[in-house]
Order: C-alpha cells, then sequence, then structure tokens
C-alpha cells in the first residue's frame, strides 16, 4: 500500500509540474511529463485513479500529508483512530472532511509567520503581499544549483519566515529534479510546495554573471523567484509565477533588476516593473 501512496504522490507531483510548464509557456518537458503521468496512471487501480483525478480536479490537491494528527488540505483534526491508521499506512484513507486522500509524513517545511502589517495601515497590495525589501538578495554568492538555494533558504530563515532552512533546501533540490524550474530570459522559480502554515511568499536574488540552473539550451540564469507555497495557495502560485514572467519577459526590464545594489533599490524596482500585473 505505501508504493500506492508513493505513486499517488509522485503522480500529484507531476501534475502541479505539467501545470507549471504550461504556465511558463515552455513545452520544453509536455511530452515527456504527459508520457510519465498516463504511465502512473496506468498503474494504479482503475477506482483509485478515477477518485484521484476527481479531487485533484475539485481541489488542485488530491492527496495531501497528516501533519500532527491534522488535515493539511483543510486543517481538520483528523480523528484518533483514523490518525494511527494513517500513520500505520497499511491502506488508502481519506480524511472525513475534504475527503482528500491523506498520508502520514513525520514533519513538513514549515512557515512561521506570514507577512504583516500594523492594524492601522491599509492592507498590503501588490507584492506586499507576498514579499519584502529583506526579502531581496542583490548579488548572491552561490555558484551552483544548491548554493543560490541554500543562500535563499537561509535569508527566509534568518528572516523569520521559515524553521529549519535545511528541510525546504531538501524539498527545494528534490523539486528541480523532477523538471528545473529555469526558463528562458534568465530566469528561474525554484519553490517547495506544501509547507505547513503561514502564506505565499517569495524571496528574489540576482546573480549577475548567470549560473547552469537548468534552462534551456544551457542558458544561464541570473534571477532566481524562490517561492514558498502552503497547500492553500497550490493554485494561486501559478498566477505569480506567470505575472512575474510576464513582468521580466523583456531584457531592459531583467537590466534594471541586474543593476540594482541594494536590497531597498532591488524592491523600489520590483515593485514598479509589476504594478500593472499585481495592482
Amino acid at each position: 500500500m505505501k508504493k500506492i501512496m508513493n505513486q499517488l504522490i509522485q503522480l500529484q507531483d507531476l501534475c502541479f509540474t505539467l501545470d507549471e510548464q504550461k504556465a511558463l509557456t515552455t513545452k520544453t518537458h509536455l511530452k515527456d511529463l504527459e508520457e510519465s503521468i498516463h504511465t502512473l496512471t496506468s498503474g494504479l487501480p482503475a477506482d483509485l485513479a478515477k477518485l484521484f483525478q476527481e479531487l485533484i480536479n475539485h481541489y488542485a490537491t488530491a492527496v495531501v500529508p497528516m501533519a500532527k494528527g491534522i488535515c493539511t488540505g483543510c486543517g481538520m483534526a483528523v480523528p484518533t483512530i483514523l490518525a494511527y491508521e494513517v500513520q500505520v499506512g497499511e491502506k488508502i484513507n481519506r480524511c472525513p472532511r475534504c475527503t482528500r486522500i491523506i498520508y502520514y509524513r513525520e514533519s513538513l517545511p514549515r512557515q512561521i509567520k506570514r507577512l504583516s502589517v500594523p492594524h492601522s495601515v491599509k492592507p498590503n497590495a501588490g507584492l506586499d503581499r507576498f514579499s519584502a525589501s529583506r526579502l531581496m538578495i542583490p548579488e548572491l554568492e552561490g555558484n551552483d544549483r544548491e548554493a543560490v538555494l541554500t543562500e535563499m533558504t537561509q535569508l527566509l530563515a534568518a528572516q523569520g519566515y521559515i524553521e529549519k532552512p535545511e528541510r525546504l533546501l531538501e524539498a527545494a533540490l528534490s523539486r528541480e529534479s523532477i523538471v528545473p524550474t529555469a526558463i528562458e530570459h534568465s530566469l528561474a522559480f525554484p519553490h517547495v510546495r506544501g509547507v505547513e502554515g503561514g502564506g505565499l511568499i517569495f524571496a528574489c536574488g540576482v546573480k549577475k554573471n548567470g549560473i547552469a540552473f537548468g534552462a534551456p539550451k544551457g542558458q544561464l540564469t541570473r534571477i532566481f523567484f524562490f517561492i514558498v507555497i502552503p497547500l492553500a495557495a497550490s493554485a494561486f502560485y501559478l498566477q505569480l509565477i506567470t505575472g512575474l514572467m510576464e513582468s521580466f519577459r523583456e531584457a531592459p526590464a531583467r537590466d534594471k533588476l541586474l543593476e540594482c545594489k541594494t536590497p531597498e533599490k532591488m524592491w523600489q524596482v520590483l515593485n514598479n516593473l509589476t504594478k500593472k500585473t499585481f495592482p
């Protein structure tokens, strides 16, 4: 049964990745992803494959972990007996409230605070909903994929947004192993989905000389948006990625960001260039 559950988790990851590739208007990996999805789906019992499709069409997530006795899909406390069965993992279990398939994971990457402003200040608008100047890195020091992602996860941890950055790094590298998140135009959107708690948030880093990050045709990547995605935002983050990509599709926009020397200037430029995309 654990083998089937792993198939379901992998299938969901591939479905998410396929949606990402479509959102990024790149056809590089579509055929391979579609074939992998078909192969995994064909290997499941017919009734389970049907259930998976129905759930993912309805919720965007069909399979969710149980963390500390809570269904991370809907936030319901799982009954004690069911929680034990989920942990044992001898059969497929579903949340009584949202009906998603739930599985046991010892721990999840965890976001420990949201972006916030005082009650006396107007609610966040634009990119203020997702990031801040303190999450900008005008010159990344790393020279490879792991070093860059390490630097960005450590920044998120140092600013108090996540705990245990090594766990977040592991999840980000695992995601990159499926299909690289680097695209054309020197952009990459590394991310971790399914984080416990918090809200959608991203850090932005720049590597002016560029590094190999898996972009098509061996292109170097210079601008990185590292996105932390709680389960509740599993669908919306595609809009964030698409909006950022559209804002930096043209070279003059990217050049303005690459020229920044301070986090404050990066944040100002980023906001100016995305005003139409994120009003």
